[in-house]
């Protein structure tokens, strides 16, 4: 009878230690999101977001038309539904409208140039702040930066959904109807666009500061933020209809209901920079620090 009242104490005592250890840590990242200067930037983000997004897809549907195979076509509409909170129907419909608009491509060009730079300058600023470089890029460098980014994660994301259609061919008859997957459809899409939302973190974590900054260290910070990442696209998709924006913007509801979503992805970003600068790379370690206090 005596050995379990002596491990019972023993085992609350590393659980409180735990999350306490835990709360340490996240904690000077969430106060970081109470200021002022991290919602700047997330409504910034948010807002060059929404204008960046329409021609960065509208270019993918004309280089899918192009220059790769049919099937590419059907892949980018399928991005939007991945990767769009919603109003997919309605966004496919405009992009089609769209695509078949004479100099649009060429506009679509100069306004992902333009908005890219909105969407990962001021992302550029956060990041120099959380890791203490005193300098930015100026605007051209910071724009090539971008289009860099740009590219760079747009190509992983498509390439996700390709595979993730490769492996599960019932997708491809699915192209933006009313239906939601089955459960096996989900689990496959979202296997193969989580490890892309991971890299993409990352390249932004390691690539857009001006500065140094250590791969080793910013890689398990794009492992956590994408995972939570993956989580929010579930929970706001459950919470959306709860919301009820159309009673209060009418036809706005989509172009707000993609500021919301790109704000909330803004302070997600913001969240994991901030641990990868605090060394949150030492997290999974962390059990095996408690174990071995206790054992000494």
């Amino acid at each position: 009878m005596q050995p379990p009242t002596e491990i019972q104490p023993s085992t609350a005592s590393r659980w409180i230690a735990s999350l306490r250890s835990t709360a340490t840590l996240l904690g000077p990242s969430a106060r970081f999101l109470t200021t002022t200067a991290a919602h700047t930037y997330a409504y910034s983000v948010a807002a060059n977001l929404v204008l960046a997004f329409y021609p960065f897809v509208l270019l993918l549907l004309w280089l899918a038309h192009h220059a790769l195979q049919a099937r590419a076509v059907l892949v980018v509409y399928q991005l939007v539904r991945v990767y769009l909170p919603t109003g997919q129907a309605l966004f496919a419909t405009d992009l089609y409208a769209l695509s078949h608009a004479r100099g649009a491509q060429v506009f679509s060009f100069l306004m992902l140039a333009i908005t890219s730079s909105g969407v990962f300058l001021p992302l550029e600023v956060a990041l120099n702040e959380i890791w203490g470089f005193k300098q930015n890029r100026g605007y051209l460098a910071n724009q090539l930066v971008s289009l860099g980014l740009v590219g760079a994660c747009g190509g992983l994301l498509y390439t996700a959904v390709q595979l993730a259609f490769m492996v599960h061919p019932s997708l491809w008859g699915r192209i933006l109807d009313s239906q939601t997957w089955t459960w096996d459809q989900a689990v496959v899409v979202n296997l193969f666009s989580w490890p892309a939302l991971i890299v993409c973190y990352f390249l932004v974590y390691w690539l857009l500061p001006h500065g140094k900054v250590p791969a080793a260290q910013v890689f398990p910070a794009a492992i956590y933020t994408g995972t939570l990442t993956e989580i929010f696209k579930v929970v706001f998709r459950l919470v959306l209809p709860l919301l009820d924006f159309p009673a209060v913007y009418g036809r706005l509801t989509l172009a707000v209901t993609l500021i919301i979503w790109g704000y909330c992805l803004a302070l997600l970003l913001l969240f994991g920079a901030s641990l990868s600068q605090r060394g949150v790379v030492h997290l999974p370690r962390f059990g095996r620090r408690s174990g071995v206090g206790a054992g000494a």
